[in-house]
């Protein structure tokens, strides 16, 4: 495979800016230790990808000057990028003119997923050989992944974001271009979502282990 890029979308762990929807659970401070700890998996799946094969990391950042979001990028060895304001599609755009300029494959993940199998990286990436799009639903209706190959820059015209429909539209949006799906996974922004990922990491902690370690402590403080 030619030199592709694996970019990572991040947000500065700020109590009451992340995982809102689990502060119910955990309050807003509890809630951003635990996506801090997402980001940890996230970046050690990276990692591993970048040791098997030709492939470059990114990170793009929702917020700039963080200490913490400076440490992640400085574990990767890059420097951390800034996204753009606008809505996703305007992120993801920025993200893409900045990859594909430079690489023939880039597939752009986000932090939200921290049981994120390495072969469905190994899968997005070999998918962009079939078709010059490449989207991973995710069990939300939304996707964990995106891909793009050969200058062929996603639309994301019309996508209705932080919906149920946002992988239809964004399917809907590229038809032209062409569009292939890889296996579905699943991503944490729900209390209910929190229940699958527990389920998972009592089987295998492995598979996440700064946020089977994260859960583990929240739970006891939670007594």
């Amino acid at each position: 495979m030619e030199l592709a890029q694996l970019a990572v979308f991040v947000r500065p762990p700020t109590a009451g800016k992340v995982k809102t929807r689990l502060a119910t659970l955990f309050g807003e401070h509890g809630a951003a230790e635990l996506y801090e700890a997402f980001v940890e998996d996230t970046l050690r799946l990276c990692s591993r990808v970048r040791a098997a094969g030709r492939v470059d990391v990114a990170l793009w950042s929702a917020g700039p000057d963080d200490d913490i979001v400076r440490k992640w990028a400085s574990r990767l060895g890059v420097a951390p990028r800034l996204q753009p304001e606008g809505d996703l599609g305007v992120k993801l755009g920025a993200a893409f003119d900045e990859g594909l300029g430079r690489y023939q494959r880039v597939v752009i993940i986000g932090s939200d997923a921290p049981t994120l199998p390495i072969e469905l990286i190994g899968a997005a990436f070999d998918s962009l050989a079939k078709a010059p799009i490449m989207l991973g639903p995710a069990n939300d209706g939304g996707y964990y992944a995106i891909g793009a190959s050969h200058s062929v820059r996603p639309s994301f015209a019309g996508v209705r974001w932080s919906t149920a429909d946002a992988l239809q539209d964004t399917m809907r949006a590229n038809t032209q271009r062409g569009v292939t799906t890889i296996a579905p996974w699943y991503d944490i922004d729900d209390p209910e979502d929190l229940e699958i990922l527990r389920a998972h990491l009592s089987v295998n902690p492995a598979a996440a282990p700064a946020t089977a370690r994260r859960l583990g402590e929240l739970a006891r403080v939670q007594r």
